[in-house]
């Protein structure tokens, strides 16, 4: 059970800090960076915070293989994923929508990633609010 638990706490660490990291930037620091003049130094600042390719991917490293354990401690192997059993019932519609969603916060950065995107952000905001809502369901349950 303590490797369950390490997991668990891995897995939220990293998705406190990929999603933490794009909100406080999207809602907090990107319009902050807008009112800096000259605009020069808010893109030397802007680069700066993106030297190292920013959370998404390293959080990512994490997320998928304790993801991967955590859902094999709850019975459902890539087996099941990939034959469409895991979706079956309540349950399996929350991992199907939580599935879904990261995928599309997945493409959204590997696509748009650190481009200016101002209307794309907030399509990968809302897919990351469905996600944290489809975990709840997952662990806690419908009701």
């Amino acid at each position: 059970m303590t490797l369950y638990y390490l997991c668990v706490a891995l897995h939220l660490l990293a998705l406190s800090l990929w999603l933490g990291h794009m909100f406080v930037w999207s809602l907090v620091v990107g319009p902050a960076m807008k009112r800096i003049e000259p605009p020069a130094t808010a893109d030397l600042l802007r680069e700066a915070s993106l030297f190292r390719g920013g959370l998404g991917w390293p959080a990512l490293a994490v997320l998928v293989p304790t993801g991967t354990y955590l859902l094999q401690h709850r019975g459902i192997s890539l087996e099941l994923l990939l034959s469409g059993a895991a979706f079956q019932g309540p349950q399996g519609l929350a991992l199907a929508i939580k599935l879904l969603a990261i995928t599309g916060m997945i493409g959204y950065q590997a696509l748009i990633g650190h481009r200016r995107a101002p209307l794309a952000i907030y399509f990968d905001m809302l897919l990351a609010l469905i996600v944290i809502g489809a975990s709840v369901v997952l662990v806690r349950g419908w009701v």
